[in-house]
């Protein structure tokens, strides 16, 4: 018997009141700041649906030879699902090489399957996390607080306030 289900019914009992649970930590706001994070970086958009935009993982490697060129060498275009299982893998690897601590990563089918795009969104957000550790910042990234920044305009002593 296969591990990856592709049809899964409708859950009950215990299952369904966990899968409640996840939906229900799930940040519709930490989801904007990461589309625009990710598309900003990449110049792909991800659609209206944040899942089904990311599913084939072509968006997510993208993203990953942006942050560490050549983590993810080959990119499947391809929309049979065993390629769009394998970038998600490359992906989530590629995530591994950069550093990201394990318990903070995704599984393949979480995005897959929609199976718990919470753990996506935890995911995606300590990468985010993690790029600016390693230097990489922009004033999309998640978490980015504005701050004012003092320019000197054309005029000698005048000061303008801009925020970033």
């Amino acid at each position: 018997m296969s591990s990856t289900q592709f049809n899964k019914g409708p859950s009950y009992g215990l299952s369904a009141e966990v899968k409640n649970r996840l939906l229900s930590k799930y940040d519709p706001q930490k989801e904007a700041e990461l589309r625009t994070w990710i598309e900003g970086l990449t110049g792909l958009s991800i659609g209206p649906d944040f899942q089904k935009g990311l599913k084939d993982g072509t968006i997510l490697c993208t993203l990953m030879n942006k942050l560490q060129p050549g983590s993810v060498p080959k990119i499947n275009r391809s929309m049979q699902n065993w390629h769009q299982l394998e970038n998600l893998s490359n992906f989530i690897k590629a995530m591994v090489s950069y550093g990201m601590n394990p318990v903070d990563l995704f599984e393949a089918n979480d995005l897959f399957e929609s199976g718990n795009m919470t753990q996506v969104q935890v995911s995606l957000l300590a990468l985010a996390g993690k790029a600016k550790t390693k230097g990489y910042t922009s004033p999309s990234s998640p978490g980015h607080t504005p701050r004012q920044v003092l320019h000197r305009d054309s005029h000698p002593g005048a000061l303008l306030h801009e925020i970033m």
